[in-house]
């Protein structure tokens, strides 16, 4: 359980930052995501959004699939990592 909380929490971290940057640069329609600082963030996104775009509709013409996976990063990592989680509670009382 150690080991997978290890790796879990630091790429739950790393994805829930990444969807809240998409949020952000989605706000700015003119930035060009093919340059440096914003294909950071675009490349390893991109293939998630893409999962749920035909599923989630626009809500008033907004594209709001950053906002889905950022809520399901966030949940999965309170439920699994935050203090009453499952897996630290694993860990701390070996249930």
């Amino acid at each position: 359980v150690q080991p997978l909380s290890m790796v879990l929490g630091p790429f739950l971290n790393f994805f829930s930052f990444a969807m809240l940057c998409r949020i952000v640069l989605s706000w700015y329609p003119t930035a060009n995501v093919n340059e440096v600082p914003f294909n950071i963030i675009v490349w390893p996104t991109e293939p998630l959004l893409r999962l749920l775009k035909g599923s989630v509709p626009p809500a008033f013409g907004v594209d709001i699939t950053p906002v889905v996976w950022l809520g399901l990063f966030s949940f999965m990592s309170e439920i699994l990592l935050g203090q009453q989680g499952l897996l630290t509670m694993k860990m701390k009382y070996g249930i």
